[in-house]
Formats: C-alpha cells, structure tokens, sequence
C-alpha cells in the first residue's frame, strides 16, 4: 500500500516536524523495511530499522522526489546500515538451515513463479539462506518487496546487469535447493 497522492503533503508535513506525517511514514515503510533486514540476516533489525529511521529524519531535507524515490531511498539506507553492521560485526551474516533440501516438495518441478510463490508463503530467511548475501538481497528486493530492476540496482549501488546476473543465480540456486 502506498501513500498516493497525498505524499507531497505528507513529506512536507514531515519535513515540518509534524508527529502524524512521522506516524504515517512510519507505518508505510517500517513493515517493509524490517522484512528486508531480517531477510539479510540482520543480527538486530528492529535496532537497525531504529538507526534506519534516525537517518531519514536527519536527512529528510536532502531527499527530492516522488513516492516511489523515497521508497529505493529508505531501502538504500537500510542496506547501507545493514553493511555498516557486518563490518562493525567484523562478518556477513549466515543464516543456517537443517537441510534446504527439505523445504520443497520432493519430487516437484519448481517452475520460477512456484519458486517464488514459496518463497512469499514461507520462510523467507530459511528458504534464502542457500544464497549468498548479495543474491539473498536482490530476491528479497526484487520478488518480496517487488522493486523493479532499475530501483534495485539503485539501492544496492550495481548495475542492473549486475543485479540481472544476481537474481539468474540466485533463482537458479533456489531451483536446485527446492529440488
């Protein structure tokens, strides 16, 4: 769900300092926000999304643009703060599974769209921890938080071959852990 045409007013009314346009703009991007931290394996990602929240009302005066800019801006943070906290951590996450063989079906043939019908119903982080973390964040990026190509690319700094090159790998290393 998106804010639509009020979001003008309401970035405004942010900018301003207003509490409910904070509410409003917590509210829309927070669930999304989080999903993607904890997808990444994030360590803590309700204190990410915190840290994510303190840097778009610092610099909510630099941001200009439409909804869906605002939407890859408050993704890019998110990433940005993610990587901060692996360094910081001194590693990339990892995420274990018991066996990712057991999480499909056996015997099925997984088309793409089955792949990701999964990957929506189920456990997200499970399912994308046979991923490396770069495939892991434009999966969730591409399929779960439905960002087009170009978006991708954007947040995660690539280049939209890049990220093209990513998902083929990732999907087809989903194919070969669902079975």
């Amino acid at each position: 769900m998106a804010i639509g045409s009020r979001f003008p007013q309401v970035l405004q009314a942010a900018a301003d300092g207003l509490e409910w346009a904070w509410a409003e703009l917590y509210q829309e991007y927070a669930p999304p926000l989080l999903r993607f931290l904890r997808g990444q394996g994030a360590a803590d990602p309700e204190d990410l999304l915190g840290d994510c929240f303190v840097q778009i009302v610092t610099h909510l005066g630099d941001f200009a643009g439409d909804e869906a800019g605002f939407r890859s801006w408050t993704f890019t943070i998110a990433r940005s703060r993610l990587v901060d906290s692996w360094r910081r951590a001194g590693r990339r996450p990892v995420t274990p599974v018991a066996d990712p063989a057991q999480v499909g079906r056996p015997g099925q043939h997984h088309t793409e769209a089955a792949d990701m019908q999964l990957l929506q119903a189920g456990d997200v982080a499970e399912i994308l921890a046979v991923l490396t973390p770069d495939q892991r964040a434009v999966v969730s990026l591409r399929f779960v938080d439905r960002f087009s190509l170009s978006e991708t690319a954007e947040i995660l700094g690539r280049s939209e071959g890049s990220v093209k090159l990513l998902q083929h790998r990732a999907i087809r290393a989903l194919r070969r852990a669902l079975g």
